[in-house]
């Protein structure tokens, strides 16, 4: 029984890996590959679900975690805070005074909002409530939140208003967050409703920054925001696989290696 115990839970524990890496698994495969019956998997996943650790869809499951969604500031700690940082410090190299900026949802940019406390004279855009709860202290920028529902567990604001509030503005700069970054699938995201916010991003900025550390890179995740071509500047960090980073540049994007 104990074997079996063990077996179960290191299955469980591949399945959630397996869902990080590509943020929606199919009940046939995983069968297939755990050479298991589809209602062991179908267990499996009910239990994981029931967890808080995925969602279920028909006929298999999609992360709940948006773009791996870190955990709550506790415990957060640690988790690549270090090359986001350095990030962020690039990013805001890229900021003068007097631009209008879009702050999009995710770590990197949380990082950004950090730093942003502390300049002056900025315009700031964000559908992320947690980004929002930052900048509010400072009120030498004006910030401007867009409308929505909320997302709980994110933060994010989403649906067809905070799209609208987005579609208002024309931005000099947006900053933005990926669950993937590819060659072939472009940047990809956990969540489809996060995704439609993003491309409302894209379409209304002159310069697009994609901030995304190098465990992102040669990801692919649930949901399509945009082909490569659209992104003007990539941000990451000094890990990040020099042939990736060629592959990145002859699409014509910059690439800026944070240091």
């Amino acid at each position: 029984h104990n074997m079996k115990q063990i077996t179960a839970n290191s299955r469980k524990q591949l399945i959630l890996e397996n869902l990080k890496k590509t943020g929606g698994i199919k009940i046939s495969e995983l069968a297939g590959k755990f050479g298991k019956s589809r209602m062991t998997i179908t267990r499996d996943l009910d239990e994981l679900a029931t967890n808080g650790l995925l969602l279920r869809v028909h006929g298999g499951a999609v992360s709940n975690i948006s773009r791996g969604y870190e955990p709550p500031y506790f415990s957060r700690k640690g988790l690549r805070t270090v090359a986001k940082q350095a990030i962020a410090n690039m990013a805001n190299e890229l900021i003068t005074e007097g631009n209008t900026l879009i702050l999009d949802v995710g770590s990197s940019t949380r990082e950004l909002a950090q730093l942003l406390k502390k300049r002056k004279n900025l315009t700031v855009i964000t559908p992320s409530l947690e980004h929002a709860m930052e900048l509010a202290g400072n009120s030498l920028i004006k910030l401007i939140v867009t409308g929505g529902i909320v997302r709980v567990g994110e933060m994010s604001i989403i649906g067809p208003i905070s799209e609208n509030t987005i579609n208002e503005f024309n931005v000099d700069k947006a900053f933005i967050g990926a669950g993937g970054i590819d060659l072939k699938a472009g940047l990809t995201e956990y969540n489809t409703e996060d995704t439609q916010v993003k491309k409302s991003i894209i379409e209304n900025c002159k310069q697009s920054i994609v901030l995304a550390d190098s465990t992102k890179l040669g990801n692919v995740t649930f949901s399509k925001v945009i082909p490569l071509e659209k992104i003007d500047i990539l941000i990451t960090d000094s890990e990040a696989d020099p042939s990736f980073i060629n592959g990145l540049e002859g699409k014509g994007i910059k690439v800026i290696i944070a240091k």
